[in-house]
């Protein structure tokens, strides 16, 4: 649970809770594998399609490789941006193709990997594609992209950040004493102080994202707090029409489009 409490998060609700379902087994690594029907050995790969290199980005986001990513077949902002500078550095690589279906992750490198993706589409075109889902931190990756595809029941936005705690219900008691120079150093979430303190942090990653999503897509962010979503996720067309995505298609289509 230590992976999961205490730190920002960009991922939707259902997949967060999920992922502290698994948190509360980890011990017990193949009893999870069993339940999620998925290998342990789950690995990353990068398909070649001509000269397209299609790099999945597909589950939960975390900064590094864990036990989540291994067994749920989620991924990592440290192994997406050794996959996206190796087909860069490709010269057989003429586009990459980032195909993405992810509930949104870790707040931590996020930022990070949404400027390499621009670094990279200066080089090469980068092009996003959302079959189904751009959520949150999927959603802040793929706005990187020089140009970005959805199908028409794509659900792409949920931007914005927040924090999760766990809540200890056992009766153990935890006790700290903190310097009396550094009073905001351990907000207590109980109290209306705390909370308002944990609010403005959230807040912050909040306006980064935005400005982010702003400069990545070439708007304003009152364009952004106005017209993408609020927080909610829009889809298909209501994305196309709001400027979150430049294209409505299929990922063969895509495909074929830029191949021609």
């Amino acid at each position: 649970m230590k992976t999961l409490s205490n730190q920002p998060w960009m991922m939707m609700p259902d997949r967060l809770e999920t992922m502290a379902q698994i948190a509360k087994r980890e011990h017990d690594v193949e009893a999870l594998a069993a339940r999620l029907g998925t290998p342990l050995d789950n690995t990353r790969s990068v398909e070649m399609r001509g000269s397209i290199a299609v790099v999945p980005v597909t589950g939960g986001i975390y900064r590094y490789a864990n036990m989540f990513t291994e067994i749920c077949g989620d991924t990592s902002t440290e192994m997406l941006a050794r996959d996206i500078t190796a087909a860069v550095e490709n010269p057989a690589v003429s586009h990459i193709v980032l195909n993405v279906d992810s509930p949104g992750g870790q707040a931590s490198g996020i930022s990070e990997l949404a400027s390499l993706i621009k670094q990279a589409g200066e080089i090469k075109p980068v092009v996003g594609y959302v079959d189904d889902l751009a959520a949150s931190a999927g959603y802040w990756i793929v706005s990187a992209c020089n140009h970005i595809a959805a199908s028409k029941t794509a659900m792409v936005g949920s931007i914005g950040a927040v924090y999760t705690f766990s809540i200890i219900d056992d009766g153990s008691e935890k006790i700290e004493i903190v310097s009396s120079v550094s009073p905001k150093k351990r907000p207590d979430i109980q109290t209306e102080s705390g909370r308002n303190q944990i609010q403005a942090w959230a807040d912050k990653l909040g306006e980064i994202f935005v400005e982010d999503v702003a400069n990545n897509r070439g708007v304003t962010t009152e364009y952004v707090l106005d017209n993408f979503g609020k927080g909610d996720l829009l889809i298909g067309h209501d994305a196309f029409n709001a400027g979150m995505v430049d294209e409505i298609t299929t990922f063969e289509n895509l495909i074929r489009d830029i191949q021609s």
